[in-house]
């Protein structure tokens, strides 16, 4: 079947239908699917399990207190200490915000009183930092919330006071500055990634049409599908990322390139042997057209493995790589043999290949550096590969200081002003203070939460809540200013109202941390919380499923705990998958078996650099909770490309010649294409090191590295190597040609394999 499809896109008439096909196909789906930033969430609870604890808080908290909007926290701080003249300007912030020229979705404002002082808790206990409260309603990752948040920030900087420091932040202020960053990413990584790519190519082949080929194949496919995804996502209600966009992008181009380079290599030998261009690429194709197919086959199981993550930033990540890369693989065995068949020897032009016939000289593939190299390595087998293991078991030394970040504020760039806002904020404020953990109590029917009675069992509640070793202060409906603040019952009920749902039969108990809520201490405190909250609910009466915690600690905990089921049920099913599809290709146990176990071992000697360089050298924080994840799942099903397309050239040569031969040959032919598509694929990830997120820093930088190390030393010297070691137990239980006893260990100087 896949001949068929092949040989017809490679024939005199086929090569444009199939060309006509793809642009007809291309111009109906991009003009009439939607674009995938249409379909972009950038909510944190969107994407946790649906019966994720913070996830049901998130939903209650929607339903019950529909007015409540994000907060925005104008920080200021006064290092001598806050004079009238900061609350002047913190009562005009206010005023303003309050009144008829402030934005229409801005919702309840609180700002400091210089009467009440700390005791309103809008102001530090030292007396030099304070801060204005506001609610902005409306979705965080629309225009109008970062409009609003950028009309804040303007008006805030234009008060310029002598000696106060300004910033606005809190999670309102980290929402748009997120939102910013992948705003410019998909433009900016776009283009990083073809301007790298092209670059590359020119080099590789010095040749622009063969340069120019790729990138519109790879361009097409690229707008397809992102509009095919787009319809998946809005009508399968995948809550897709900015995060994920910038992937694809990586993953379409570095694959698709890969592909291409398989393809037109091929190719280019072929032309050497063939005068027509047709059957030149009809042999291409037979050869290497179950390689492309099988190497898209890899990610495509791994995209099915991830649609069994709880975490839905993982589901949603399935498919959209995988119509990318399907896609990408489709046009890989039809789009690209049609239009390399149309150009012919003029797509490497000026380095247009020739006939052996006619050059008079065959180039001898033993004198080219792969060949030098597989001499050397199938010389002395053993000893390569202890060389090799001991090099890349070194770097296992750097998951010693192992760490994963969850703080959203690490990563983004220091002089984003929500990070200013909270180095300013905690200068004088508990580190919690930014974001407080929600507690939400769903009271009995019938009750109200400023009734005497409730009123008397939250007070009750949140009393025994602030005194958890890991909450600095308490606020709700029974003590509005906080545990250190008056009751409410010397205070208006306006300030209690706030913390009780429209209806009243819900109330909001906010706990401030005493660490950032985004670092490991705050989130190891959520579930003692919790069950703290559950065991003080049960003694004044109410169920354990009317308290719900949430906020973003809640939400970052309980995305540790499903990323952490994930990584222990996806990614083996990832490597078993992988291990299927090698089985398949070669018909064997044995070989596919060593070559997860190589892929498993770059992936830690990878992950274990990776540490190294950016916690003990550039003192980040942690790794990044999902770059360990990613990073599996990329090296993995992209790096195995080289697995299919090495062993099965070895597979190939070697029913004609011995087994020795055959892998120095198919090393010598396949070496240069793997090391240009290793290039090339590291290219494409690293220029995710260009985007100011360290989460993307670092992925772009652990892949581009992984995929190196896979390229030029798993590839070239241990899969040689092993090859060699084991012989024909290689391709067990099958038989094969060389299962002939004794022909695996036939000299190097064996007769070259016949060539057609």
């Amino acid at each position: 079947m896949l001949g068929y499809l092949t040989d017809f896109a490679s024939s005199p008439r086929g090569k444009w239908v199939t060309l006509v096909a793809w642009l007809f196909a291309a111009g109906l789906l991009i003009s009439q699917l939607p674009m995938l930033n249409e379909a972009t969430e950038n909510e944190q609870a969107l994407f946790l399990p649906g019966d994720a604890e913070a996830t049901r808080a998130f939903e209650f908290a929607q339903e019950r207190f529909p007015s409540a909007g994000t907060p925005v926290l104008i920080v200021m701080r006064q290092p001598g200490g806050l004079g009238p003249g900061s609350y002047e300007a913190a009562a005009r912030i206010a005023d303003w915000l309050s009144g008829p020229e402030a934005p229409d979705n801005v919702g309840r404002v609180l700002s400091p009183d210089p009467d009440m002082g700390q005791r309103s808790g809008l102001v530090s206990p030292d007396g030099t930092t304070m801060y204005v409260f506001a609610e902005v309603l409306g979705e965080p990752a629309e225009d109008p919330f970062t409009d609003t948040v950028n009309s804040i920030r303007d008006r805030s900087a234009s008060i310029g006071l002598t000696g106060v420091e300004i910033a606005v932040g809190g999670p309102g202020g980290l929402v748009v500055d997120l939102v910013g960053v992948f705003a410019d990413i998909d433009t900016l990584l776009l283009l990083v990634t073809v301007l790298l790519v092209l670059v590359l190519l020119i080099i590789i082949y010095r040749s622009p049409v063969m340069a120019a080929i790729p990138l519109l194949g790879v361009g097409l496919v690229f707008q397809v599908a992102g509009a095919i995804a787009a319809w998946f996502a809005i009508n399968l209600d995948l809550p897709v990322s900015g995060q994920t966009t910038g992937i694809m992008t990586v993953v379409l181009f570095g694959t698709g390139t890969d592909y291409v380079l398989f393809v037109s290599a091929r190719f280019r030998e072929e032309l050497t042997r063939h005068g027509d261009r047709h059957e030149a690429m009809r042999r291409t194709m037979r050869g290497v057209g179950g390689a492309v197919a099988s190497a898209g086959a890899t990610i495509l199981v791994a995209c099915v493995a991830l649609g069994l993550a709880t975490l839905r930033s993982y589901q949603a990540l399935g498919p959209v790589i995988a119509i990318a890369v399907a896609l990408m693989m489709l046009a890989a065995l039809t789009l690209i043999p049609a239009l390399l068949t149309i150009f012919g020897r003029r797509a490497f032009w000026p380095m247009q290949p020739r006939l052996d016939a006619e050059t008079g000289r065959q180039l001898d593939w033993r004198r080219s550096v792969y060949g030098r190299v597989g001499a050397v390595v199938l010389r002395r087998p053993g000893l390569t590969l202890a060389v090799t293991v001991l090099g890349l078991g070194v770097l296992l030394a750097g998951l010693i200081p192992y760490r994963t970040n969850y703080d959203q504020l690490e990563s983004l760039p220091e002089n984003a002003e929500s990070v200013r806002s909270f180095e300013l904020l905690r200068s004088g404020f508990p580190a919690g203070e930014l974001s407080p953990t929600r507690l939400y109590v769903s009271l009995p029917p019938g009750a109200g939460a400023l009734d005497p009675v409730s009123l008397q069992q939250l007070d009750a509640l949140t009393l025994e809540l602030a005194g958890h070793p890991a909450v600095a202060d308490a606020s709700g409906p029974s003590r509005p200013l906080g545990t250190g603040g008056p009751p409410a019952s010397v205070l208006p009920e306006s300030i209690a109202q706030r913390f009780v749902s429209p209806d009243g039969s819900a109330a909001r108990i906010d706990l401030v941390l005493e660490e950032n809520p985004y670092s490991r201490e705050a989130l190891d405190a959520v579930p003692d919380l919790r069950s703290l909250a559950r065991q003080a609910g049960a003694s004044l009466g109410l169920s354990p499923g009317s308290l719900l915690i949430g906020g973003d600690t809640a939400e970052a905990y309980d995305t540790r705990t499903a990323g952490n089921r994930d990584s222990l049920v996806v990614l083996p099913l990832i490597l078993l998958a992988i291990g299927l599809v090698l089985a398949v290709l070669l018909r064997s146990l044995i070989a596919p078996l060593y070559l997860m176990a190589t892929i498993a071992f770059t992936y830690f000697a990878t992950l274990g650099l990776s540490v190294a360089v950016f916690v003990l050298i550039f003192d980040h924080v942690g790794i990044g909770y999902a770059v360990p994840f990613f990073l599996f799942v990329f090296l993995n099903a992209l790096s195995v490309d080289y697995n299919i397309y090495l062993m099965s050239r070895i597979r190939e040569e070697a029913r004609r010649s011995p087994l020795k031969h055959a892998t120095r040959y198919a090393l010598a032919r396949t070496g240069p294409v793997i090391t240009s598509a290793g290039i090339i694929l590291a290219g494409t990830f690293s220029a995710l090191m260009t985007l100011p997120l360290q989460d993307l820093l670092q992925l772009g930088f652990a892949v581009a590295v992984g995929v190196l190390i896979d390229t030029f030393i798993t590839r070239t010297l241990i899969v040689p190597a092993l090859v060699t070691l084991l012989g024909r137990w290689n391709w067990w239980p099958s038989r094969h040609s060389s299962d002939i006893p004794g022909s695996h260990d036939a000299g190097e100087d064996a007769p070259a394999p016949a060539r057609g």
